[in-house]
């Protein structure tokens, strides 16, 4: 009588390959100083959220000017705008990890800063507009250092893992700061959301310190404007990088500004508080870290093209139908949709563009992607703005939903032909 082996044996083979699969999801965590990093910046991170949604807020119920908003978000991500570029090549030339402490720590006193003033019902929003300005004159500078540094801590084919590890906790830190937040504005105020935002630069500092990464050889004596000149004509060589890098552009200028406008999308078109804020934006982030994780246990992703174009699409019609929604539980649901789709086209582009990056221009090439995702945001915030302002933010949402939309479906349609342009793999200066 034969037996059928998989009776038998397929139990343990699934409990073998669960146990295989949750140790390659996790994979790149294996190098200490990715762990130190990963584990600092999820923790800064989280404080960030709150004080992105406890000021948010503030501005909200103290103006109720949905382009207040806007100009806040335009204020904070302009900074990008103009020096991405430039911490690009000071990433590529100076030291990374010291560049990002003085970053750091810069950010770290404008938020005790902001808290002090609140604390003692000083702040207007003009200081809010002003410490908004100057944490975003360090984040440009500090993003490009951030973003080349880690594939620095982990071995080459641990990269797409580590991007996605990277995603993951940002979008878990989305998922919890605003949480925390709108539960903490109850009883500690929009200035304790701020001090404990301050207090959770700690960590990420010490860890900065204490990391060491391999060393490499720094560019000849050339000018920082020649290094920047440098990046460009590389990117200008590869159509395709030109393409991929269209594609968080777009998403920038006209479907993320969903972020900066949710505290008045909540208040006037869902009418919830402050907690129900959080709570969508802890939606978005759960979608985000759910699609982060799976894009790290998957490894490799064939057909990368299509699927960040397709991921895009899907974010952009995704963003129509919150603008549609009426109640707090369809909006709830479609954010976590947002969240998802937003990271599936996002990370799988960041990823794409490190691996075709030649070391010596990573830096510079990656602070072209914060340019197109932070420097276009502020574009972007100050248009949602003024159309929310003037139209509502439902038809802001609908509107910036709808021309991305077009736009990726146009790529799409087009892939055949962007075929022609060339394959995407590692390229030499």
């Amino acid at each position: 009588m034969a037996i059928e082996k998989t009776n038998l044996t397929s139990p343990a083979l699934n409990s073998a390959d669960e146990t295989r699969g949750l140790v390659l999801m996790f994979r790149s965590l294996r190098s200490r100083h990715f762990l130190l990093f990963w584990s600092g910046n999820f923790l800064s991170n989280i404080g960030t959220w709150m004080q992105n949604l406890a000021l948010g807020w503030l501005i909200v119920v103290t103006t109720n000017s949905p382009f207040l908003l806007g100009l806040n978000g335009f204020l904070s991500s302009v900074p990008s705008l103009f020096f991405s570029l430039l911490g690009g090549a000071i990433a590529d030339r100076l030291n990374r990890l010291k560049l990002m402490i003085y970053t750091q720590t810069s950010m770290m006193l404008l938020a005790l800063l902001l808290a002090a003033l609140t604390s003692f019902r000083l702040v207007t929003i003009r200081e809010i507009l002003l410490i908004s300005f100057l944490s975003g004159l360090a984040s440009a500078l500090n993003n490009p250092a951030y973003q080349a540094l880690v594939p620095d801590l982990v071995e080459r084919e641990d990269l797409l893992n580590a991007i996605a590890l990277n995603s993951a906790q940002f979008n878990m830190s989305r998922a919890i700061g605003p949480t925390l937040a709108g539960l903490a504005l109850g009883s500690l105020g929009a200035a304790g959301c701020f001090y404990l935002n301050s207090f959770s630069f700690l960590p990420l500092i010490i860890v900065l310190e204490s990391i060491q990464v391999p060393s490499r050889l720094v560019h000849d004596g050339s000018g920082v404007w020649s290094a920047i000149v440098e990046g460009l004509r590389f990117v200008r060589r590869n159509p395709l990088l030109i393409i991929l890098l269209s594609v968080p552009a777009v998403l920038s200028l006209f479907a993320l500004p969903f972020v900066t406008l949710m505290p008045s999308f909540a208040k006037d078109a869902l009418k919830v508080g402050a907690s129900g804020l959080g709570y969508l934006m802890a939606g978005a982030g759960l979608g985000a870290v759910v699609a982060a994780l799976t894009l790290a246990a998957r490894g490799d992703v064939e057909h990368k093209g299509r699927y960040i174009f397709a991921s895009a699409a899907a974010f952009s019609l995704s963003l129509i139908l919150v603008s549609q929604a009426r109640t707090f539980w369809s909006g709830f649901f479609l954010m976590v949709v947002c969240g998802a789709t937003m990271v599936g086209a996002l990370a799988l582009t960041n990823t794409t563009l490190q691996l075709v990056s030649p070391p010596e221009l990573r830096g510079r090439i990656m602070s072209m992607y914060n340019l197109t995702v932070l420097g276009f945001a502020p574009l972007g915030n100050l248009q949602a703005g003024a159309v929310a302002e003037a139209l509502g933010t439902r038809i802001s949402f609908a509107l910036g939903g709808a021309i991305c939309l077009v736009y990726f479906l146009t790529l799409l349609a087009l892939i055949p032909r962007l075929r022609g342009l060339g394959p995407l793999r590692p390229a030499t200066a």
